[in-house]
């Protein structure tokens, strides 16, 4: 019992100094953001060519989200490949999204459309992750 009442008298005086308390909610934060990963956005383009806005992302290692948003009237996907990760996200038409997440390791990633012809066409890009 007296165990427990010391414990408890710790606890009271941690909280009421912020020390202990700050401290664990100050290691969880950074945690808890890299859990949630990288997302990165792309834009196909509106008047129906068949490229991205860019050709080149970064991100961290770790999870990593691409959502593409689709403009034109063409449909479009996004895709992920590179270092063992084979991954696409769903054809969409115009004013839809599509998505593709993976865990990925440092080096270099192709993103593109995998709708046939479009990445031949142009809709490609290297995603450099550090």
């Amino acid at each position: 019992m007296r165990a427990s009442k010391i414990a408890a008298a710790a606890a009271v005086l941690a909280i009421a100094t912020g020390g202990t308390v700050a401290t664990s909610a100050a290691h969880a934060a950074p945690a808890a953001r890299a859990a949630a990963g990288t997302t990165l956005h792309l834009t196909a383009a509106k008047n129906g060519a068949m490229k991205f806005n860019t050709t080149s992302l970064k991100a961290k290692a770790g999870k990593v989200t691409i959502i593409l948003s689709n403009p034109s009237t063409v449909r479009h996907a996004i895709a992920l490949r590179g270092k063992g990760v084979n991954k696409k996200g769903k054809v969409v038409g115009k004013g839809g999204t599509s998505k593709v997440s993976a865990t990925l390791k440092k080096g270099k990633y192709t993103f593109y459309c995998p709708v046939p012809g479009h990445e031949a066409a142009g809709m490609k890009g290297t995603l450099t992750v550090s």
